[in-house]
């Protein structure tokens, strides 16, 4: 796994070797510039972790993703030279995170604080335990996002839906926070291995993995 700022994943990749895939940079280019940066450093940071497992260059690497609804280009992103590795990435203002595994994976990152809304996000995701755990925290908000981040990751992972939340209950996990301060943890539940992270400007992240 690996997550950073979008700007020093940008830096750190050569421009010759950003080989975004035509659908890739078409859906780039649609984007806001804050947003476009963020896209393209996932995109080049999940070939990374890719390349790390399979020993060949990263721009090497050709990353695809189609819905299996509505056959647009999104969804869960596939690796089109090794399709048995799973692969996963995320985004979120100026932060993002990759991981690939021969296991399944999933990965999410957020940023403190979490939006107004998260009160009634909060009543749409979490179990009543759970609520019961975020509410004692000292700081629900942050409290609130770990779970969320976990729950989301999930969903990559293909172990959750996003409707079926409130019936996959987190709270035997910590939701302790360090604050401004970084974290990396790793927890178990159910056969999974999740491990959380918050990088002490604010990122959090989750990234489950079938144990």
């Amino acid at each position: 796994m690996l997550h950073g700022r979008s700007a020093h994943v940008l830096t750190a990749y050569d421009p010759a070797v950003r080989c975004l895939s035509p659908a890739e940079r078409d859906r780039a280019a649609r984007l806001a510039p804050a947003a476009r940066r963020d896209f393209t450093a996932a995109h080049l940071l999940i070939r990374r972790c890719a390349a790390a497992f399979l020993g060949v260059p990263a721009h090497a690497l050709d990353v695809v993703q189609r819905c299996e609804r509505c056959q647009g280009p999104h969804g869960r992103p596939i690796l089109r030279q090794e399709p048995r590795l799973y692969v996963t990435l995320a985004h979120c203002a100026g932060y993002v995170a990759a991981a690939a595994s021969w296991q399944p994976v999933g990965v999410d990152v957020e940023r403190l604080p979490p939006g107004p809304g998260w009160h009634r996000a909060s009543a749409r995701s979490l179990t009543r335990a759970e609520a019961a755990a975020v509410a004692r925290a000292p700081c629900p908000p942050a409290a609130f996002l770990r779970q969320w981040v976990r729950k989301e990751a999930l969903i990559k992972a293909g172990r959750a839906r996003l409707g079926g939340l409130r019936h996959v209950d987190l709270s035997g996990l910590p939701v302790d926070d360090p604050g401004g301060g970084r974290l990396v943890r790793r927890s178990w539940w159910q056969g999974w291995a999740v491990t959380d992270w918050a990088d002490g400007t604010g990122g959090r992240g989750g990234r489950p993995v079938r144990d």
